[in-house]
Parts: structure tokens; sequence; C-alpha cells
């Protein structure tokens, strides 16, 4: 521990130089010093003064030094109030006599022999962090298990140290007491590290007291966690929001596994000779070229192979064993060292066994009792020690606390928390008897021990899947009082989090919660988060007021149904409910006009819900309706803009999905208008104002402005990434601008740049889709984009890989949900193209014809897809020019140009695509003989292309370079008449 907590018996020296005789001795010298020392012939008056005066010091002596002691006696109590609520940095366990040690000890931070390799910058940030008084006083280190994250905070607590600073590592429950405790150690620096931050109870308290504090000394409390972000996200909801802005405002120190392939083969051969040496055991032979470790891997699986080399005693082979049979290695060493150290007379355990004396460790690493008594306790739930002696069951708890003595006050630790998860979780599922002893071990606990043990489990089941069933169990035993414990469990991840969500809410389906058991749970969960708890809970809202609501509490509970439908895909009973909430609020507004605002919000509602449904005809009537009754509601209240611009929104989607790109355009710039002087205003306008900008990338596409469009598609995701970075919620908003800036790219010609926005979302919607099914339909869209970045870049192997991916998704979707099929249509007709750059022109050939097939099924229900069916047929068009089919391509060409002239007519924004498919009909022209006709397609496509060029000459000269020299070749004869300069 750093300064003040090394000599706690400085207190007691202090109380003993404040007894008041050791005072009054004191007086009493200072009152004789001057009499001793004033001549003897001075007159008997200035000698009497002298005393006078002499007496008055000596009181203001011993005064001042009873001040002085009791100031010191006070900073010392102040300093040891720390010391009761911190653990010392470096803790100096005596183990049980006799036999080997246990391994795990040196492959803890505190104990570990290897060199501190790396993170030069990552320690300069924290002692900047510490040293700088302006900065906040929380900092969360997160980063995968085993990367070095409570190592690193170790070393920057050492560095602090050696500077002045007191610090430690927080005790369990001691959170308060800690704030208190600083708050009078004036003019101090304390340090505080809270390791597996995620599994404490008290963090709540801990925050909540930091941000109240208004001590002089310096506080700066580091939280070490896996999944920072997560864990400020299940903080916020258990904290006031004055509270949650300190963990909002915290900085996130995000670590990653360290080390090129060359580093990891080095240190590994370090950590080989140092745990050797520590274990006074002949170092087995390592290579400098070869060992078992591969880049990305963590500093503990380095660390752990090095330690199983070491106890194997042989040289390694050049691959890394999986961690399940690393953790066996390990811990059957345990296992023998528990066996010996349990049989030493001084224990007197009585009989046990190695599953016994397993389960022993296990139960306690699980429970983390913080104290003798609650240990005991936990061991009751041991089957075979149920009803055993207690003097029994106390020299248990005894032995065990001596191989591995409990950690910040919270139960044992038996080793990195990767090895301890795997341990914990195979002990309680690899055999029918382990679960049975799962059964009883989790019988009914308290809620604190039960929060503890779910957010455990929750970690584990990262790495450990079957995890996750021991989380399902003890969940499912009491749903109703352990909800809230495992909604912040799952909170806490974010491999694990879908997983989570579902059994969870799987859990709180079956349970039977009353209306306030409901609206607390429904506080504490974050929509985004965990959408399928929120859809479940949800659902209980609006049966309890389907039984006791009013028509208008009625319309409430449908309406943040669909809501929750909408975020896990739910289509289809979206609709169903949005059209109920919309009925109700038609009845309420034809009494009570005040009420229109509430059904313009729930024809929006319906409009979007008939979005994600695929029905655009009624989508586009609620969508107007929506629009009339706001701009009403506006015309009389500038309050119902923002309502206003919403509405618009869903009308510019709408006519994109009805084929009227005219009109689109048009409600698309009024909404962004609307959107940016409301943002000019409020800036938490923004997130919609971001929006706004999407879809008028979206209208600016198929109006044919590109340039405009990629200008507009920037300062969306411009303005979505910062919001992001702020609002994990806001995250899908920002793949929504990363998919369209792809499109944007691409309509200009920006293709590397294109290939880096379109990888860059299609990584963000993986994460996306991992924590949420719903988010597949992004990921698809995000595919799509990739392959067509990936084609123009000449990545076709990846391209095909992409687009097979894209398409299986799309199946997949479009199964379930009839409006998915555009997506699988434009999948289709992406995968045909990889088809054809590797040269599978069977394969592309079917392809082409499904896509037609599709596309034809689309148009006749709705006319706007005849620019899809344009698209496909011009695919299948190149099929079968490959597959040598001509005639059938003339036939194919013929109808496509046809069709592209249609939408020109009603679009000139679709004159290139018409250009293109005159190129397509001269190619087949061509094959067949037809001259004639060709040439006059050729110049059609020339005098075309000379217009496009006219206005976007770096569009379109090359275009018309190419045209008009085919047309050259088709009519020698042919003069330059219609030659004409650009100005590029």
């Amino acid at each position: 521990m750093g300064r003040g907590l090394k000599n706690p018996a400085r207190l007691k020296t202090l109380s003993r130089l404040k007894n008041p005789w050791v005072l009054g001795a004191v007086a009493s010298i200072g009152a004789g010093v001057l009499p001793l020392v004033v001549p003897g012939e001075w007159p008997l008056v200035g000698r009497a003064l002298i005393a006078v005066v002499a007496a008055a010091l000596a009181g203001a002596s011993g005064s001042y030094f009873g001040v002085v002691l009791t100031r010191a006696e006070s900073a010392a109590a102040a300093i040891e109030a720390l010391r009761l609520v911190l653990d010392p940095l470096i803790h100096h366990p005596q183990g049980p006599a006799g036999g080997e040690r246990s391994v795990f000890e040196l492959l803890l931070p505190h104990s570990c022999p290897t060199p501190f390799w790396g993170r030069r910058g990552e320690r300069d940030w924290l002692w900047a962090w510490c040293q700088e008084e302006a900065m906040p006083g929380l900092l969360v280190v997160d980063g995968p298990g085993g990367c070095g994250k409570t190592r690193l905070a170790l070393r920057a607590a050492q560095e602090v140290v050696a500077d002045g600073w007191v610090a430690g590592w927080l005790r369990e429950g001691k959170a308060a007491d800690l704030v208190d405790a600083a708050a009078a150690v004036a003019d101090s620096r304390v340090l505080v590290l809270v390791d597996n931050a995620d599994t404490r109870t008290d963090l709540a308290s801990l925050l909540g007291a930091l941000a109240r504090y208004e001590g002089r000394a310096r506080l700066r409390v580091v939280l070490i966690a896996r999944h920072g972000v997560e864990l400020g996200q299940a903080l916020q909801a258990h904290l006031p929001e004055q509270h949650a802005l300190t963990v909002k405002n915290a900085p996130v120190m995000s670590l990653l596994p360290l080390g090129e392939t060359s580093d990891l083969i080095r240190w590994y051969g370090e950590a080989v000779g140092a745990f050797a040496a520590a274990r006074a055991t002949p170092a087995p032979p390592v290579s400098d070229t070869i060992a078992p470790v591969r880049e990305g891997q963590t500093m503990v699986e380095v660390l752990t192979q090095a330690m199983v080399t070491v106890l194997r005693r042989a040289a390694p082979t050049g691959s890394p064993a999986p961690l399940d049979e690393v953790a066996g290695v390990l811990f059957e060493h345990e296992a023998r060292w528990w066996r010996g150290t349990a049989a030493l007379d001084r224990w007197a355990v009585g009989p046990v066994t190695d599953v016994l004396l397993a389960r022993i460790i296990a139960a306690l690493a699980l429970f983390a009792p913080a104290d003798e008594p609650e240990a005991i306790g936990v061991l009751r739930r041991v089957p075979e020690l149920a009803d055993a002696p207690t003097e029994r069951v106390t020299n248990l708890v005894r032995w065990a606390h001596s191989l591995y003595p409990p950690a910040a006050g919270a139960g044992v630790r038996i080793g990195p928390n990767l090895l301890a998860d795997w341990f914990i979780t195979t002990s309680l599922t690899r055999t029918e008897g382990d679960r049975h002893f799962a059964r009883h071990l989790l019988n009914d606990p308290t809620e604190e021990q039960a929060a503890r043990i779910l957010t455990l489990l929750a970690r584990a089941g990262e790495h450990h899947p079957p995890a996750r069933l021991l989380f399902e169990q003890l969940l499912g035993g009491d749903p109703v009082r352990l909800a809230r414990h495992a909604i912040y469990a799952a909170l806490t991840t974010a491999t694990n989090r879908r997983e989570l969500d579902h059994t969870t809410a799987t859990a709180l389906a079956a349970a039977d919660l009353d209306t306030d058991t409901t609206t607390r749970l429904l506080r504490l969960t974050p929509a985004y988060a965990l959408p399928r708890c929120a859809l479940t809970l949800a659902r209980h809202r609006l049966h309890d007021t389907r039984v006791t609501g009013t028509p208008s509490e009625l319309a409430d509970a449908l309406t943040d149904l669909a809501a929750a439908l909408e975020r896990v895909g739910e289509h289809r009973e979206q609709v169903l409910v949005t059209r109920e909430a919309a009925g109700l609020r038609r009845g309420l507004a034809d009494g009570t006009p005040a009420r229109r605002f509430d059904l313009a919000e729930a024809l929006g509602n319906l409009s979007v819900a008939l979005n994600g449904a695929g029905e655009p005809r009624e989508q586009l009537s609620a969508a107007r309706e929506a629009v009339d009754l706001c701009r009403e509601l506006a015309d009389g209240d500038p309050a119902y803009r923002r309502d206003l611009g919403r509405a618009l929104g869903n009308l510019s989607v709408a006519l994109h999905h009805a084929g009227n790109p005219r009109e689109q355009l048009q409600v698309a710039r009024e909404e962004v208008d609307l959107r940016r002087g409301l943002t000019d205003d409020d800036l938490t306008h923004r997130p919609g104002f971001g929006r706004s900008l999407i879809r008028l990338a979206v209208a600016l596409h198929w109006a044919g402005e590109h340039r405009e469009q990629l200008e507009v598609a920037r300062e969306a995701v411009g303005l979505c990434r910062e919001l992001a970075d702020g609002d994990p919620a806001l995250r899908p908003t920002l793949a929504h601008a990363l998919i369209h800036l792809s499109a944007a790219l691409n309509r200009v010609g920006e293709h590397r740049e294109q290939l880096r926005v379109a990888r860059e979302v299609v990584g963000l919607c993986r994460d996306l889709a991992d924590g949420n099914a719903a988010h597949r339909f992004d990921l698809a869209e995000a595919l799509i984009e990739c392959t067509t970045a990936l084609n123009r870049v000449g990545e076709h192997d990846e391209q095909l890989r992409v687009a097979r991916e894209a398409v299986g998704l799309c199946r997949d979707l479009a199964d379930g949900n009839p409006g998915r099929r555009p997506a699988l249509r434009r999948a289709l007709g992406h995968l045909s193209v990889a088809l054809y750059r590797v040269g599978e022109h069977d394969e592309q050939l079917r392809v082409a014809r499904e896509e037609v097939g599709l596309c034809r099924e689309l148009m006749d229900g709705n006319a706007a897809y005849r620019s899809d069916l344009a698209d496909a047929l011009a695919n299948l068009s190149f099929a079968l020019h490959h597959v040598g089919e001509h005639r059938e391509q003339l036939q194919v060409a013929r109808e496509e140009v046809g069709l592209c002239r249609e939408l020109v007519d009603g679009n000139p924004a679709h004159r290139r695509v018409l250009g293109e498919a005159l190129g397509n009909l001269s190619a087949a022209l061509d094959r067949v003989g037809e001259y004639g006709e060709r040439l006059r397609v050729a110049q059609e496509a020339v005098d075309l292309y000379r217009e496009l060029a006219a206005h976007d000459p770096e569009l379109f000269h090359q275009a018309y370079v190419d045209n008009r020299a085919t047309l050259r070749q088709l009519r020698p004869q042919h003069d330059d008449q219609d030659d004409i300069t650009f100005n590029l």
C-alpha cells in the first residue's frame, strides 16, 4: 500500500504525545529555560517581568504543541480509516505448510514473476490522468478477459505511490466509507482500484458517493471491467440522473491484446524461464522462432501456455492448445495441491475426496462470502456438507482461505478470471452429479448473492457457453425477485448479451409480474440494448392495461408495444398493434380535437410499421394524413414543428417505396430545412436532423443528383458518428448513414473510399446484429454495398464470398417477412455480377433468372419496382451473353430498354440507366447481326451521353467518348461535327 498505510502504529504514537503529562513537561521546559539564561544581578522587577513572560510563553508552547499533535493525530486517523477500506496493492499470502504452492499465484498480477511488457503509452496516460486536476475523477479500464487490465492498473498505482500517493484495492461493501475517508484526508492524493467492477454489488453506492464528493484530497478511482461502455449503461439505470453523469463522463481506456507474433514468442520464452525459476525447476527448452502462441492472444493465454510447458517439462509444439485443455492441466495440478494440503493434520477436515474439495473451492469462488460465518453458510449448500459438524465445515473454510486468501474482502480468488470462470462452470455442469450439485448450490440465494452470481455467470458465458445454462437455472428459480439483477448482468456483457436477453425475456414471459414490478423493470431496461426483455415487459404492460386501463392508456401501451416489436423486427404484429392504436386514437380525436396530435403520431407509427411489412400503398396513405394533421398543428403552434419533421420523414420514405422520386425529393428537402432550423435552436434535435439528412441523400440518389448526394451523405455520417460516440443507441443510425455514403461514393467513382466505408459499416452491422437479430437487415444492406465496392476495386474472390453471405441472409429475412424480398432481389443481382467475375456463368444465369422472376412478382404488386426489374433484366442479358443464348439475350435487352424508356419519362434521373440498357441492346444486336438497328441504338446512346456529359462531364465524359468511338466503328464515314469540348 502507498504512503501512510504502511505504519498504522503511528496513530498510537501520536496519541501518547498528547498525554497531559507529556505536554506539561514540554511547558515546564519552556518556562524554565529563560530564568536559566537571565543574569542573577538583574533587578528583581526585571526578573519578575521575565518570569511572567516566560510563563505565558510556556502556556502558549503547550497549547501550540497540543494543536500540532491534534492535527497530526487527525491526519493519521484519516489515513487509518482509508486503510480499513483499501487492501494493499501487493498482498503476500502465507500459504499452508508443506506441499507445492499454487501455480495460479504466479499467474495473478500482484505476484507474476515475468517482466511488465509494453503498454508504455497507456501508463503515461494514466500518470497524466492522476496528476491533472482538471481530469474526471473516475476512469474505466476495459478490454477482453486476460489482456492485462489489472496488471496495468497495478503498475500505474505503484508508480504514483512512489510519488507520494495513497493507493489500494477497494474492499467489497466499503464504497461509501471510502469517500468519507478520502474527504477527511486533507491535501493528499488517493488512487483507488476497483477490480472486477462488473461483478461488484456496491458500485451504485460508490458512484453516488463520488458524485457528491467535495473533499480536498485528490481522489481518483479506476474501474476495471471487460466492457466499460456496457457497464456504464448498466449502472446508469440504477443511479439518479445527476449521479449517472459521473459514469457517462468518465473516460474509457480500452485495451486490446498486445504484441505481434515475434513479441509473443519472445514473451512466451521469458515467461517459461521466469515460471521455472519461481518453481525452482529446470526450464524446458524453448525456441526463438516457434512457440504455442498466435497473434491476437491475450497475455493470460500466453502466460498459461508457458506455465503448462513448465509443468509438463517438455518442449512445446508450435500451436497453442485450446483454453479448455490448458485450464484442465492447471486445475489438475491444483487438485493434487488441494489433496496434499487437506491431508495435513493441522486442518482436521476429516476424509475428503477430490470432488468435494473442488466443490468447496468452486462454491467459495462463486459466492465470494465476505467473512467466515458467511463462508460457512455457503459450504452448507454443498450436499456433502449440509449436515456436517460445524467444526469440520469451519476447518474447511479456513483450509480454503489459507490456499486462496480472500481478495478485497470478497471471497477467494483462485486465479485469472478466464481460468476461474472455466473452473466454476465445469464444476457445476460437466456431469449429472455436477448439475445436481449446481441445483443445491444455486437454490434460493440472497439478492446480493444472486446479483454477484448472475453477473459472474454472464461474464463466464462469453468464453464458456454452459455458464448460460446456470444463468437460466438461477433466474428461473425466482424470476420476479431476480429479474432486475439478471437485467443488470446482461447489460454488463457485450458478446453474450443477445443470448442473455433471450434467456431473461423467456423467464419474464413465464413470470407473474404485477404492474408495479413491470413498470420498475421497464425503467431498468434500455430497449435498444435488451430488445427482447423490453418486448416481453411491454406485453405484460399491455395485458395489465387491457384489464384496468382507459382507452387512452391502452393506446399508450399499444404504442410502446409497437415500438418494441419494431426493434426486434416483428413487423407483421407491429402492423396489427399500430392499427389498433390508430383506431383508438381516431375515436378519441373525433370527440376531442385536442387529441389530433395523438392521432397524427399514431398514423406516423402505422406508416413505419407498414414500411417494415412491405405495404407501400397503405403506408403512403397513412403518412400523407399524418403530415396534413401535423401541418395544421404546426400552423397553430410552432412547438409542433418537430412532429411535422417526423411526419415529413415518414412521408419521404413512403414516397420512395411508392416510386414518386420528384415529390420524395421535395419532401426530403422540406424536412431537412425544418430540422436544421430546429437544431440551430436546440441541439437535442440533432438525432432527428441526422436521420433527415440520410433520407435526403436517398432522395437525391433517385433524383440523379449524385454530387449533392455525396455532400449530404458526408454531413450525415459526420453528425451521426458524433452522436453515436455519445449514445450507443444511435449506432444503427450511423450504420444507415454509412450505407448511403458508400452508395454515394459509388455513384461518383470514389471506389477506394467506398470500400473503406463499406468495410466499416459491415463491421458495425455485425456488432449490432450480434446483439439484436433485428439488425440482420442492416447487415444485409451493408453486405450488398460491400459487394459493389469490392467489384469496383477488383477484389472478386471476396466479392463472391460477401455476395453469397448477403443472399443467404436475405433469404432468411424474406422467408419470415415478404417485405424483405426487395433486399433479396438486390442481393441476387450482386451475386450474379460476382459469379460473372469469377467465370461461373451457368450459376450466374440461374441466379439472374431467379432475380428476374422475383422482380416480376414484386412489380405485379407495385409498379415502383420497375427500376428493379430493369436492373434484373440487365443482369440476365449479361448472363445470357456469356452462355451463348443470343436470341433470348436480344429479347431481354429489348424489354430492358423499353422499361427504361418508361422510367425516363417519369424521372429523367433514370437516363443513366437507359444509357446502360442501350449499351446492352447494342451488344445483343451485334451478336445476331442486326447491324441496322444497332446503328440506330448506338446513335441514340451517343446523343443521350452527350446530354449527360454536358450536365456532369466528370461522371459521363468517358461514357460519351466510348459510345462515340463505337458509333464511328459502325459508320466509318461519320464526320466529327457532333464533337463537343468538355472542361474537366
